[in-house]
């Protein structure tokens, strides 16, 4: 007969405890993998506060980027400065002439096709209607005067008949504009002068022999038209007119 082995109650009642033990000291190791929670003095779950919402703070406007404002640059022509004498028109520029006065609409200008240079004067004239060179707008880029135009400058030769020779510019924003105009005596030849906003006369000089200085402030569209125009007052012989013509933006 085989003999039985018994467990007292003593050792199992030993076995459970220390179990437990065991478990409990699992559970309350902060380095157990098992989950956690926030107990109060008393031993109750607590849960983590919730994130509030300040309405003031979120209704803010957002900071600023610090990415600068965009500023346009200031506009800055002038006719001398400008002059190209390989390209027409060339920017803002066109140079041509009108067979009549240029008053009225502002257009019928025929723009000059063909440069010339001859020792540092350069012009642009017409082949299919010119006479003598003329009517030309001209730049003296030598260090000499020639025809009465100091070196540096430009201008204006009208037509042997009624052509007006203009210089154009043609505002490519919208603003208000400082404008410089001044015809200069030049050659031996009296020729009248006209400043005009869209074939409008801002200024009407009947001699350029007294080269008076015209500062005017205008406020165009981008597109609208500034002329300065040189007529010749029936003869147009030694009529080559140096012209002050520049444009600011204003502030």
């Amino acid at each position: 007969m085989k003999k039985m082995s018994y467990v007292t109650p003593s050792v199992v009642v030993a076995f459970g405890l220390a179990a437990c033990a065991s478990i409990a000291a699992c559970e309350s190791d902060p380095s157990s993998p098992g989950a956690s929670f926030d107990a109060g003095a008393d031993g109750a779950f607590t849960p983590a506060p919730t994130p509030t919402v300040d309405p003031v703070a979120d209704a803010r406007a957002p900071e600023d980027s610090g990415a600068p404002d965009v500023v346009e640059a200031p506009v800055s022509a002038d006719f001398a400065t400008d002059f190209s004498n390989t390209t027409n028109p060339s920017g803002a520029w066109t140079f041509g002439y009108t067979a009549g006065s240029p008053e009225g609409d502002g257009g019928a200008l025929v723009a000059f096709t063909t440069p010339k240079e001859s020792t540092g004067y350069h012009l642009w004239f017409d082949p299919t209607h010119v006479n003598l060179d003329a009517p030309s707008a001209f730049h003296n880029a030598s260090n000499s005067t020639i025809n009465g135009v100091a070196p540096g400058e430009a201008g204006l030769h009208p037509g042997s008949v009624a052509e007006y020779a203009v210089a154009r510019w043609t505002a490519p924003r919208a603003g208000t504009y400082a404008v410089k105009v001044q015809f200069k005596e030049g050659d031996q030849g009296d020729t009248n002068g006209l400043l005009l906003h869209n074939g409008v006369v801002l200024v009407n000089e009947a001699s350029t022999s007294t080269n008076a200085v015209h500062d005017v402030t205008v406020t165009l569209a981008a597109g609208d038209k500034l002329d300065v125009a040189v007529g010749n007052k029936g003869d147009f012989l030694y009529d080559s007119t140096p012209v002050i013509f520049s444009i600011r933006s204003s502030p």
